[in-house]
């Protein structure tokens, strides 16, 4: 990190004065590039650890967001950002330091905050698991178990790559990722795609597949899985062989359904007659993607009584088919 930047960042020297002071609460840090975050008690509030896993091993360039509950209430009463400058990734966890800065002092009850005097320098270190660290130069004493709310964001300058929130294989286990990171972002109405392939050989020859769609369609069931439908196209004549990727009947369309439990039903349905041509039930390993992080806590759109039948207008519809002479309308329910 070059010199400007460090003096950029707010850091706080964390001592006991400043305890009690009154402040404004803060919302957890958020950055367009949310991959990952977690609350005061450790817990995940945001994304998916996994997906924080891949970009730190993909070499990204990540910024850390943290704020401090000094009074014990809940509630952020001072935010940082800082480069991650030093990352591990170390059993499961990511860790990583930020630059030494010069030591910070809060002025209680004032919207100021100076430099410490004499000259100190500060560091924090940084985990995935909600844990926050710091020392001083001058060997001061650093809080232990200070409740922090920590945020880590992809810093990458172009275009972020979409987050891998889930990933289960045929059998429907987990492999990467959080269900409950998939439910959060479909709650939330952030786009999805669905990712599959697969690798084999035959013939003595080694082939390979890789597919990625956005559903038209998407379910969550009973708070324990997701289904996708997705779109509708005029199926190809060939899948494995680039030489003969090409349209075939133009009237026989494909569509595929796919669920986290590892199940996959395609069909092929000629549209001008409306035969189904063929049904083949498979398993897959999916992956699920979105274009960030969604927050863990969104909402449940199931609430009691949230899909009823109308029995007004369904009478309505009855009454009119059982008219004589009346023409059933297009759609009728039935």
């Amino acid at each position: 990190m070059t010199r400007p930047m460090m003096i950029r960042v707010l850091l706080a020297p964390f001592f006991a004065a400043v305890l009690g002071a009154p402040s404004l609460a803060t919302a957890q840090p958020e950055c367009p590039g949310l991959i990952f975050a977690t609350g005061f008690d450790g817990a995940p509030t945001h994304g998916s650890k996994d997906a924080l896993i891949e970009s730190v091993n993909r070499g990204e360039s990540i910024r850390v967001g943290w704020d401090i509950d000094f009074d014990d209430d809940g509630e952020g009463d001072l935010t940082h950002w800082a480069d991650a400058a030093y990352l591990s990734v170390w059993q499961g966890e990511v860790f990583t330091q930020v630059e030494a800065v010069h030591a910070q002092r809060p002025r209680r009850d004032e919207q100021d905050i100076m430099l410490r005097e004499p000259y100190t320098e500060w560091r924090g270190s940084f985990g995935s698991n909600g844990v926050l660290e710091g020392r001083y130069s001058d060997g001061s004493t650093f809080p232990e178990g200070l409740k922090a709310r920590i945020s880590w964001c992809s810093a990458t300058t172009t275009q972020s790559p979409w987050v891998l929130l889930y990933r289960n294989d045929t059998g429907g286990r987990a492999l990467a990722g959080s269900k409950q990171a998939l439910f959060a972002a479909v709650r939330a109405g952030l786009p999805i795609q669905v990712a599959w392939g697969f690798r084999a050989e035959r013939n003595g020859n080694r082939i390979a597949v890789e597919h990625l769609v956005s559903p038209v369609f998407l379910s969550i069931v009973n708070e324990s899985d997701v289904a996708a439908q997705l779109p509708e196209h005029i199926a190809q004549r060939q899948y494995l062989d680039i030489d003969q990727a090409l349209f075939d009947d133009p009237a026989v369309m494909w569509r595929g359904l796919m669920t986290t439990q590892g199940t996959f039903d395609a069909v092929w349905v000629n549209r001008a007659t409306g035969v189904t041509v063929r049904r083949y039930p498979q398993r897959a390993t999916l992956s699920w993607f979105a274009p960030a992080a969604p927050r863990l806590d969104t909402p449940s759109l199931a609430v009691p009584a949230g899909v009823r039948r109308d029995e007004v207008r369904a009478k309505e519809r009855v009454s009119r088919r059982s008219t004589p002479g009346s023409p059933e309308p297009p759609g009728a329910f039935r």
